[in-house]
């Protein structure tokens, strides 16, 4: 049997396995993995999986369709309940046998709702497969925090996110940027890599710029977005907020970077999703020619790339009543602002509210965001007392 557990990264592989072989949250082992089970991460670099207990595998390498019985999604994997996870769901249904089953952590309807997690009603709300009262849901209740989904009468309809583009197209893409610039002495492995890690990246970047704009804007508001700076995933930040069914970005402006991957081109994930984004996207490497060419904003953000000067550039862009959103990734060494630096260059703005790069939540004073993960609750507790890492928030 051929069981796969899905990890945040190396570190959190015992939490996590504990979690569904201790028998505390399935107290009848009806989920209960086998012994012979493989650990995978976004961020492995092992591509030559053979299944053996030591290893631990990438989880974006190309498994044949319907050759895993069972993928268990550990308790510090961020999936979040938007477009992304939902599709990224659906994609893993289509990886396990016609009798296998994908298993995943579920939250309490409110603190589902505080980090923007998988509730029981959420899954059911897109993932129910049968016909009024005739056929069997595939999403089954097993015990308390643990849910598995399975194929029921019907494939669940397709979700529209970037994430069905590299899931799709990733290899692809790859190969062709191999064969058109004939580079011969590339690395496929790394191309794959590389690909795969900046489309992770973007997953929580893009739930928690959106919760963000939801808590501020509500769903149904028509708003108007900017991805701002040198980021290389400022096009790909945009296409998956106009593809969110959560919140309604009307428009969107996206500043390309001149370090962007060969293999990161916007167009192409354009392309892909054309007949939904239609004309709502804007891509230009120039800041001028590219405000100037839109709506004015009401969000716009700044990744990784929070220089004094652009801070205050993009402030005077910004609408009035709109957000200006500022992230420095603590594991990218930065020749911009210190987290002091920008905490105070913001505060000089107006009232500066954070958000979590752990959980799609704003940290607030003296609050805990609680986690099934013991690991990842301190390390919310951390992020929230020192502030590093944060999403810096300002409305204007």
């Amino acid at each position: 049997m051929t069981d796969l557990v899905f990890h945040k990264s190396e570190k959190y592989i015992t939490e996590d396995l504990e979690y569904y072989f201790s028998g505390e949250r399935d107290i009848h082992s009806q989920v209960k993995p086998g012994q012979d089970i493989f650990s995978l991460t976004p961020d492995s670099k092992q591509l030559n999986i053979e299944f053996k207990n030591e290893e631990i595998g990438n989880l974006f390498f190309p498994f044949t369709p319907g050759s895993i019985d069972r993928i268990y999604i550990g308790i510090s994997f961020p999936l979040f309940a938007n477009n992304w996870g939902a599709a990224f769901l659906r994609h893993l249904m289509t990886l396990v046998k016609p009798e296998g089953y994908v298993v995943l952590p579920v939250y309490p309807e409110m603190q589902a709702s505080e980090k923007n997690y998988w509730a029981r009603s959420i899954l059911e709300d897109i993932f129910i497969s049968r016909s009024r009262w005739k056929g069997m849901s595939n999403i089954w209740a097993e015990n308390d925090g643990v849910m598995s989904m399975r194929i029921g009468r019907k494939q669940p309809p397709e979700i529209n996110s970037t994430a069905n583009y590299l899931l799709r197209q990733g290899s692809h893409a790859i190969t062709r940027q191999i064969l058109v610039n004939k580079d011969s002495d590339s690395s496929v492995k790394e191309h794959f890599l590389n690909l795969h890690q900046a489309h992770w990246t973007n997953v929580t970047n893009s739930a928690i710029v959106e919760r963000i704009i939801q808590d501020q804007f509500g769903r149904k508001k028509e708003v108007n977005l900017a991805t701002l700076g040198d980021d290389e995933n400022n096009g790909l930040l945009a296409i998956e907020l106009l593809l969110s069914s959560y919140i309604n970005i009307e428009s969107a402006l996206a500043q390309t970077s001149s370090t962007t991957s060969a293999l990161l081109q916007a167009n192409e994930v354009t392309a892909f999703n054309s007949h939904m984004i239609k004309n709502k996207l804007i891509t230009n490497s120039n800041q001028n020619e590219l405000v100037s060419s839109g709506a004015q904003p009401q969000v716009i953000t700044l990744i990784n790339g929070a220089a004094a000067d652009t801070i205050e550039t993009t402030w005077r862009l910004l609408a009035p009543g709109g957000l200006l959103i500022v992230h420095q990734d603590k594991h990218i060494a930065s020749k911009n602002l210190s987290a002091e630096q920008i905490e105070s260059k913001l505060n000089s703005l107006g009232t500066v509210k954070y958000y979590s790069s752990i959980a799609a939540s704003e940290h607030k004073p003296g609050i805990k965001i609680s986690h099934y993960s013991s690991l990842i609750e301190q390390e919310l507790e951390n992020e929230r007392d020192n502030k590093e890492g944060v999403f810096w928030v300002v409305e204007k």
